[in-house]
């Protein structure tokens, strides 16, 4: 089947899909963003349709540049190597920097790369996995969507990973209720890969216990702990003046094992994004800003209304101080962490 030629359009994974389906391979690939469960399951994709069963190790190859340069020649010698028992030579090449800090930055070099891409065969699959594109980068941008494809993987939203948990469960008749899906998304920081492993540890527990309904006790007991939503929680009881309830959350968390350490360094990571929150105050802005997720930022910009940037930026303080206490020997872990969130509500 003839190979297409790709618009200069950004794909997602849906499209990279529908490739493979469609048996419509591009001689180059470009794939980057944040979700990078969803760039690994697109290779796999592409590799399981389009690498011979049993030649793997002939017409597959995997280099990282770990951001070193990339010879042009190697490139070329990589992306001109011929299969053997399968339809493509599969070449992925990860972390070049060649779209973003290592672009080529003189003319004549930049010619010698697009001419370079321009000319990767018909019977080449050269994919290049990216942590970063610099999207002003355009010279290679443009040479690559000239042969190829484009494509950025970035966070799934709440609903449609809230859709791909209760459809990953349905298939073994277990029921999720939308408190579980919720606190499973919450626990697992929106990463598909945690959830993709906590789904599984679940569907083996229903399977075995015949268990066919989650409830919000047996997830807590199977799945890792939600330090998030403690987090979270604390956050509202300090600005609710309540160290009591901020307490009994610290006191559950060091029941299910976590290090306290951990727990205070969440919570001045959550306070130093409140700070932002305050002061940018748009949800979509704060996503992008702090990489996280949109339904994170939604509630940063709420939780945030509950404070001034006054107060935070104190707790905050209070946060490396607390940190202090431990360093110098001056308290121990746990009562440090008690002392700082019994401060932080009368901040």
């Amino acid at each position: 089947m003839a190979r297409q030629e790709k618009s200069s359009n950004w794909k997602n994974y849906a499209d990279i899909v529908t490739d493979v389906k469609n048996d419509t391979p591009s001689r180059i690939y470009l794939l980057s963003g944040e979700e990078k469960y969803l760039v690994d399951k697109a290779i796999a994709e592409m590799k399981k349709k389009w690498i011979a069963p049993g030649a793997e190790t002939l017409d597959f190859y995997l280099k990282d540049q770990a951001n070193a340069d990339m010879p042009l020649d190697e490139f070329q010698s990589l992306a001109g190597t011929p299969p053997f028992l399968s339809r493509y030579r599969m070449t992925v090449i990860r972390n070049t920097g060649l779209f973003s800090t290592k672009a080529p930055s003189q003319p004549a070099e930049a010619e010698k790369w697009k001419a370079a891409i321009g000319a990767v065969p018909e019977f080449a699959l050269v994919v290049f996995v990216e942590d970063k594109v610099d999207k002003r980068k355009k010279q290679l941008l443009d040479a690559v969507s000239g042969v190829g494809t484009l494509a950025e993987f970035n966070y799934q939203d709440e609903d449609m990973l809230a859709k791909w948990i209760k459809s990953s469960l349905a298939r073994k008749n277990i029921a999720i209720p939308s408190n579980c899906i919720s606190s499973l998304i919450s626990r697992t920081d929106s990463s598909m890969r945690m959830i993709e492993n906590e789904v599984t540890k679940i569907m083996l527990y229903c399977e075995n216990t015949r268990v066919q309904q989650l409830d919000l006790s047996l997830l807590n007991r199977l799945s890792i702990p939600d330090v998030h939503a403690s987090v979270f929680n604390m956050t509202d009881a300090i600005g609710q003046k309540q160290p009591g309830r901020a307490l009994e959350i610290l006191n559950d968390l060091i029941i299910l094992k976590e290090a306290i350490p951990k727990i205070r360094l969440m919570m001045a990571r959550h306070i130093r994004h409140l700070i932002c929150a305050k002061e940018i105050g748009n949800a979509s802005e704060i996503a992008s800003r702090l990489k996280v997720h949109p339904f994170v930022a939604k509630n940063l910009v709420s939780q945030s209304r509950g404070f001034t940037i006054q107060q935070l930026e104190k707790i905050y303080f209070l946060c490396f101080e607390s940190d202090q206490w431990v360093k110098t020997g001056k308290m121990e872990d746990r009562m440090s962490m008690e002392v700082l969130l019994s401060a932080c509500s009368q901040v």
